[in-house]
């Protein structure tokens, strides 16, 4: 029954102020199930092992006190290469650290891209994140599938800081960088079991109130 709950929960998207996310922690349990994933070939083993280090949506653990600072992520240290180079992004260090990754292991993944050659390179920074870049600009975040597995997620630590985990970082870094005023969304994928709101420990039945924390807290108005 808890799986199911914390499963419906974690596929509502809730809308905030992208600038009030300044913490990144790995999802709880990536540390043993990410080592343990590469070695397994079948998917069903893969799936069930996902399910049991990822399945929950309360986590103890001190995953939340060891979060580190987002603007000190190297999601945002690219980008903010870039922008700092944006009229030459050959000049930028991620551009540089790209080719040196095709030079050295012949090729450099982004998500499910391959980049193998500077024809590759080149419409990766002219043609991919020239047409994110604008887009966040111009029409913000757009969501065009609720159920797509690439909502950005995010996770709520003990002390109720809401910390960016998992995909949609450099997205985030961009909108952080460029100063583009939009709201950005998340999926809820963990909890810490410590977290209280008005002196009461969340659990499933105070998920509502943990929907009003957050969007207090982290909805605040994003031309401030």
């Amino acid at each position: 029954m808890s799986h199911k709950l914390a499963d419906n929960y974690k596929k509502k998207i809730i809308w905030v102020n992208p600038f009030l996310l300044k913490l990144f922690s790995a999802p709880p349990n990536w540390w043993w199930y990410a080592r343990i994933e590469k070695r397994l070939k079948n998917k069903i083993a893969k799936k069930m092992l996902e399910k049991i280090a990822m399945g929950k949506l309360f986590y103890g653990g001190d995953w939340d006190l060891t979060a580190t600072l987002f603007n000190e992520s190297d999601w945002i240290k690219n980008i903010r290469s870039l922008r700092l180079n944006y009229k030459n992004y050959k000049n930028c260090s991620w551009y540089k650290l790209i080719k040196s990754e095709i030079y050295s292991n012949g090729f450099f993944k982004y998500k499910n891209k391959i980049i193998k050659n500077d024809e590759d390179l080149k419409f990766f920074f002219e043609n991919y994140l020239e047409e994110m870049i604008t887009s966040l600009k111009m029409n913000g975040f757009i969501v065009s599938d609720n159920h797509s597995e690439d909502i950005p997620k995010a996770l709520i630590g003990r002390n109720g800081d809401l910390i960016k985990t998992g995909n949609g970082c450099h997205r985030l870094a961009i909108i952080q960088e460029f100063e583009i005023k939009c709201n950005y969304p998340i999926q809820i994928v963990g909890i810490h079991k410590e977290l209280k709101i008005n002196g009461v420990k969340v659990g499933f039945s105070q998920l509502m109130n943990l929907d009003k924390f957050i969007n207090n807290k982290f909805s605040g108005d994003i031309n401030q």
